[in-house]
């Protein structure tokens, strides 16, 4: 393994530390925040791999894809991830359509295996690509709005301003 900085020891090899970017709820800033936190880890010269498990919108997709074509035109050295892009599967079977989910999931993750960090965006719905992805984190982060309607699809609050669980 070749160090990322000019005489730097070598990284003891290790298994990425998985990130996971979830809510159910469409439009709280997952993709916005993934990038984010991609991009820092790329710039902090971290090897970085990505997977977008919400490929019909493909926000995360569709940012690296904008990224990688400025630095064609430009020249400018951006880091880039090593990205993925998973579609649900289109199988009619639902047992079929988990077994091929998990298996191209399962294939994802081995590619970004050398990989420090795998960061898995996912779709704001409850499907079960989904569910493949969340349970692989290490560490979840769900963005959510400053409102009381997002707030209160994670607990509920009562008159005092007291939490309880949804």
């Amino acid at each position: 393994m070749t160090a990322l900085l000019p005489n730097a020891p070598p990284r003891p090899r290790r298994k990425p530390h998985v990130i996971v970017l979830g809510n159910e709820k469409g439009g709280s800033g997952k993709s916005t925040t993934a990038m984010h936190v991609i991009v820092a880890l790329l710039r902090d010269f971290h090897r970085v791999g990505s997977i977008d498990l919400d490929a019909r919108q493909g926000s995360l997709s569709r940012y690296f894809e904008n990224r990688r074509a400025f630095v064609a035109e430009s020249g400018v050295a951006l880091p880039l991830p090593e990205h993925h892009r998973l579609p649900r599967s289109t199988l009619d079977s639902a047992s079929a359509a988990r077994e091929d989910e998990a298996g191209r999931l399962d294939a994802a993750m081995r590619s970004l295996a050398e990989c420090d960090f795998i960061v898995i965006d996912t779709p704001g719905s409850d499907n079960s690509l989904s569910r493949l992805g969340h349970a692989r984190a290490d560490t979840l982060i769900t963005p959510l709005n400053d409102s009381f309607l997002d707030l209160d699809l994670l607990a509920r609050i009562d008159r005092e301003g007291k939490l309880s669980a949804a």
